[in-house]
């Protein structure tokens, strides 16, 4: 009745995918938005040729819409027909599928279309029996499935090598050693007493870490021996030259004394005296 609108249902969708950083776990949804054209009653419209024709199309689509939720109202009802027009085919799963369905039912307050209104309300109700019980659509990521599951299957053998006490014949790579020797250093350098070091289960990487810290520990014993015998050697060094020291002043001081003495005792016994003081010299340098 409408000349200038487009006689044709509208449907819009919207395909919707998420999954949360690291999970496998995706879930698909699907939004319709769909514009229903409105009845005709060929007789009150006086439409002809093309117009008639699309009319035609309009009200027959929307009878086998009327016809799918009826079905779906009845409990007992095994067949669904969803396939008598292509706009329910496509509205299958936002019918009776996992959804969750609104529907807004438009009518006209004139007097004349007062049977058409009723009818529409009448199609309203029934939509309303209607009841869906919708949960989330989710599946797994085959992809990430298969990373998950190769990388728990690896962390399984390495836990199998490392209680049946396995050994590997190959030898670690260049890069690995030098990944250890960063991870190493960087436990040893972290001060949180929480912190762990994690190789793996690889008994050649445990190995390694051991041998490196044991060195590393070694390396640390040596360097403290060497600087203990240097502080050892300055003391020892010290203490000598002050004995010097010691011992040329005392040196010194006898010399004065056997002067002294020389001087008061001159006659007979100065010659006792000197060796006396000579005796006397002699044990102070040993």
């Amino acid at each position: 009745m409408n000349q200038a609108s487009t006689r044709s249902h509208c449907i819009f969708t919207i395909h919707i995918s998420s999954k949360e950083p690291g999970s496998p776990t995706i879930r698909h949804s699907k939004l319709h938005l769909v514009d229903l054209a409105g009845s005709e009653r060929v007789a009150k419209t006086g439409v002809g040729g093309h117009l008639l024709t699309e009319a035609k199309y309009i009200n027959l689509s929307l009878h086998y819409l009327e016809q799918v939720i009826i079905a779906l109202a009845e409990k007992n009802r095994s067949h669904i027909p969803y396939r008598n027009s292509m706009m329910t085919s496509v509205l299958r799963d936002s019918l009776g599928g996992n959804c969750m369905t609104t529907m807004i039912a438009t009518l006209s307050l004139d007097k004349r279309n007062i049977e058409e209104s009723i009818s529409t309300c009448r199609f309203a109700q029934r939509v309303a029996l209607i009841k869906n019980e919708a949960v989330l659509n989710e599946e797994i990521d085959p992809k990430l499935m298969i990373i998950q599951l190769k990388r728990e299957i690896q962390e399984l053998k390495d836990e199998l090598a490392l209680v049946t006490g396995m050994q590997r014949t190959s030898q670690l790579s260049q890069e690995e050693l030098l990944h250890l020797d960063e991870l190493i250093e960087t436990f040893l350098e972290d001060n949180d007493p929480e912190t762990t070091l994690d190789v793996g289960a690889d008994m050649r990487k445990i190995k390694y870490c051991f041998t490196y810290l044991k060195l590393r520990q070694n390396h640390s014993k040596i360097s403290d021996e060497k600087l203990l015998s240097h502080h050892i050697c300055e003391d020892k060094d010290t203490s000598k030259e002050a004995g010097k020291e010691e011992l040329k002043k005392m040196k010194e001081l006898l010399q004065q004394r056997d002067n002294e003495i020389s001087i008061l005792n001159r006659g007979k016994n100065n010659i006792w005296v000197s060796a006396d003081v000579a005796t006397l010299v002699s044990l102070c340098v040993r």
